[in-house]
């Protein structure tokens, strides 16, 4: 097309020039470049927009960098503290000298910013932390949404008070609203390990497969020492709670990740165990004869595990050991014929019918069965299948003083029952059967009531 028709068509255009939009009847539409080039018009009108954008952005980031303080200022003014203000009423006011309550403090690994209201700031967190310790639940909720609605308020201050404030709420009994919070400031601080020590606690009260799953993906921080044997704990208790729930798929994952989470503890793997026992599936009809056959697969992986770890201890109080008594007393004659019938099948599953074991391998079998039977018995008379199972075995069926009373390896203290984490001195697995006083004679106390 020759330079002369192509003005001609430029000149005989019926519509307007404009720079962004043509005129289509009642309909603007976007116009394009190509066309406000070819009309003449310069390339700096067409962007002219973009341009005040961006030069608009940059202003701000150099405003923000030379006027720090009116920068938090604008970003406080995005922040919804009102969703927190709608639970204050459900909080029990006044004060209650007779009750104390402690709360966990943040640690920081961030330098302190030095504002101008730090000063101010301080003094409303003694206040927010003496109405927590004299059970004002509700005004010391107030004064950290104070805190958190401040113009002078740093990032630190920001990070403790939501902290605080979602331990707050969880002894206010909002469970749901603190952890809210709490994971509100996971996602700022996700490599923080007292904030996710803190929603692992929150969620053990009422476990959620969902939260749970949601937290330990959101968490990037370290994963070994006290903090990974403490997670498999609290994850651990879940898969139980959720297995009560019936919810016996997600009680598996949880028990999986807790021994992700510490290999070498032997509570997840007895989780395990239970959560995947045939007496923990709850599709019900399981005939008797295959009920037996899951007992002996279980009493295999136990006796694995009693083999293989030190401690001895947690095996005298296994809530599937009750389990597992209480269903063979139901069916005590019927069990009796099972293992007269099933015998080669039934030894076949600890690996008794090939070979015969060697006199060691069957003390601790005998051991080990006298620990679950008497120690997850106590109270109830003895049923005719246990020396049909010891018989079955070829196991010696003499009686044995149960373990009733266990001791701290680490600060000799005395309890009642077996526990993994000793609650005097804070360690984990240092619970084991006490054996004489020469053990805990460096402090001589008796044992604790719990």
């Amino acid at each position: 097309m020759s330079a002369q028709s192509t003005s001609c068509m430029f000149e005989t255009q019926p519509r307007p020039v404009d720079l962004f939009f043509v005129n289509w009847g009642k309909t603007a539409l976007p116009r394009p470049v190509s066309e406000a080039i070819a009309d003449g018009l310069p390339l700096w009108d067409t962007y002219e927009a973009l341009f005040f954008l961006i030069t608009g952005i940059f202003l701000g980031i150099v405003l923000g960098f030379l006027f720090p303080s009116a920068w938090r200022s604008f970003r406080r003014s995005f922040r919804r503290v009102d969703k927190y203000r709608s639970d204050l009423k459900l909080m029990s006011s006044g004060f209650a000298p007779a009750s104390k309550n402690d709360l966990l403090t943040l640690n920081n690994d961030e330098t302190e910013e030095s504002t101008a209201g730090d000063g101010d700031l301080v003094s409303v967190f003694v206040a927010a932390r003496y109405a927590v310790q004299e059970s004002a639940l509700r005004e010391a909720a107030q004064l950290y949404l104070q805190i958190l609605s401040s113009e002078r308020v740093t990032r630190v201050q920001t990070n403790k008070a939501m902290f605080e404030l979602a331990q707050v709420f969880s002894l206010s009994g909002l469970h749901e609203r603190a952890i809210e919070t709490g994971m509100e400031l996971l996602f700022r601080k996700p490599a923080h390990a007292d904030v996710f020590k803190l929603l692992l606690n929150l969620l053990l009260r009422q476990p959620s497969y969902g939260r749970l799953s949601e937290i330990l993906s959101a968490y990037s921080g370290p994963k070994s020492g006290e903090l990974a044997r403490e997670t498999a704990h609290i994850l651990s208790r879940s898969a139980l709670e959720l297995l009560s729930r019936g919810q016996q798929e997600n009680a598996i994952s949880l028990a999986k990740q807790a021994i992700r989470w510490s290999p070498s503890a032997l509570e997840p793997k007895l989780t395990l165990v239970e959560v995947t026992s045939v007496l923990s599936n709850r599709s019900g009809g399981q005939p008797l004869e295959q009920s037996t056959l899951g007992f002996f697969v279980d009493l295999s992986e136990l006796f694995r595990l009693w083999r293989s770890h030190s401690g001895k201890a947690a095996f005298t109080s296994l809530p599937l050991m009750s389990s597992w008594i209480a269903f063979f007393d139901r069916h005590d004659e019927q069990v009796v014929g099972v293992f007269g019938r099933l015998k080669e099948e039934l030894l076949s599953q600890i690996g008794w019918d090939s070979q015969e074991p060697d006199p060691a391998e069957r003390r601790e079998l005998r051991d080990l069965l006298r620990v679950l039977l008497e120690g997850s018995s106590t109270g109830r008379s003895r049923s005719g299948w246990e020396p049909a199972l010891m018989k079955l075995l070829s196991l010696a069926d003499e009686p044995s003083n149960a373990l009733t009373v266990f001791s701290c390896s680490s600060c000799s203290e005395l309890h009642r029952k077996f526990r993994w984490k000793c609650p005097v001195c804070q360690s984990w697995d240092t619970v084991a059967p006490w054996n004489g006083y020469s053990e805990v004679s460096q402090n001589g106390r008796p044992a604790s009531p719990d």
